[in-house]
């Protein structure tokens, strides 16, 4: 998780031959988790965020939450939001989180997600984005 899908994207614009393409390719090849559980589980490696932390402050109860992150049960959209905005994701990380699970991605032109796009740029936590949300109508994460 060191290098920001930018700079991935500056490097492969670079590459020219065959020979480079498959260096690039080996460059990534097993770094970047293709699954939700493999990415939360580095994402709390690398932001030194302890489960029990992150469960508290997600809300998800104990049990399913490490089934999330054993890969045996796949959350929904409402769980991954809770989940990033647990482990303090920015946006990118949030949408990449919704993008491996196929969940959607937070869109600007929804009411609800302008809301939640909202408190993760502001680092709300989940109470507070749910007050937001209650504020405006618009249900809470569940």
């Amino acid at each position: 998780m060191t290098d920001n899908t930018n700079d991935l994207m500056q490097q492969l614009k670079k590459v020219d031959a065959p020979q480079e393409i498959d260096m690039y390719l080996e460059q990534i090849r097993d770094k970047y988790p293709k699954d939700f559980a493999g990415y939360i589980n580095t994402i709390l490696e690398h932001k030194g965020i302890a489960i029990t932390d992150m469960q508290k402050k997600s809300g998800i109860e104990r049990t399913y939450l490490y089934q999330i992150l054993n890969g045996r049960k796949n959350p929904g959209r409402d769980k991954i939001i809770a989940i990033a905005i647990a482990c303090r994701m920015d946006l990118a990380e949030c949408q990449r989180a919704l993008e491996i699970t196929e969940e959607g991605i937070l869109y600007a032109k929804s009411i609800r997600d302008s809301l939640i796009i909202y408190a993760i740029n502001k680092h709300l936590s989940l109470i507070e984005l749910n007050s937001l949300l209650e504020d405006h109508q618009m249900p809470v994460l569940n």
